[in-house]
């Protein structure tokens, strides 16, 4: 499958603009608590399979994202959702540390 991917001026953009898309952290409940980009929800990569088709809506524009370019779980979870029915899904493979380096609002559940 292809799997379309998204820069992080792209979406960065996309955020400053308050344009609606579900960003979600397809690494574990512990990463993503530690600390994840603002905004993002957590759908870990095993959840995906149960949890997608009842928390998200198959015409929902999703921009998915791990850790950084070496992680594979975005584009994993990328076609793994598409399969699923899920008509826009984008993998920003940068993922949270390209992110932090640019110096991009992140944000943590132990703050």
């Amino acid at each position: 499958e292809h799997v379309r991917a998204i820069g992080i001026a792209h979406l960065n953009r996309m955020v400053e603009a308050g344009e609606p898309f579900t960003l979600l952290d397809v690494r574990t409940r512990s990463d993503y608590d530690r600390e994840h980009i603002k905004g993002a929800r957590s759908l870990p990569l095993d959840e995906i399979e149960g949890k997608a088709r009842t928390t998200l809506k198959p015409d929902e524009d999703l921009i998915v994202y791990c850790d950084s370019f070496v992680c594979s779980a975005s584009t994993s979870a990328s076609k793994m959702l598409s399969r699923m029915g899920f008509k826009n899904v984008r993998d920003y493979k940068g993922g949270l540390r390209e992110w932090k380096q640019a110096g991009l609002p992140t944000e943590s559940n132990y703050r």
